[in-house]
């Protein structure tokens, strides 16, 4: 019976090594949101990958939209409508992350007037 030798994983390179760090970060992130942000009147599907974190939130009224972008330091960014949902994306803690606001271009058009997409 022969036995292979022993070899030597390489050592992981510095972009390797900065993905996984951005990877727990933003699953931490994800992990601490029911308790981060639980005081917000609606509450968010937190979710991470790629070393991004991802929020989708379903709020009722603008004023809860505003909330949520004013939690995460985005009120006054510009987001992209979907038709069905916003996007806004945006860094906290060094962690990339994206809000999506299901229902809150129809929102917008309930309030403001106009067609559903913003």
């Amino acid at each position: 019976m022969t036995t292979a030798p022993l070899t030597r994983r390489p050592a992981p390179s510095p972009a390797a090594v900065a993905l996984a760090a951005q990877c727990r970060k933003a699953k931490a992130l994800a992990d601490d949101a029911p308790t981060r942000f639980g005081h917000l009147p609606t509450t968010a599907e937190a979710t991470a990958a790629g070393g991004e974190v991802q929020f989708i939130v379903r709020p009722t009224s603008l004023a809860d939209w505003v909330r949520w972008t004013v939690a995460l330091g985005v009120h006054g960014h510009r987001g992209s409508s979907t038709g069905a949902q916003m996007v806004v994306r945006f860094e906290v803690g060094g962690v990339r992350g994206r809000l999506i606001g299901v229902g809150v271009p129809a929102l917008f058009a309930e309030v403001y007037g106009g067609s559903s997409r913003v």
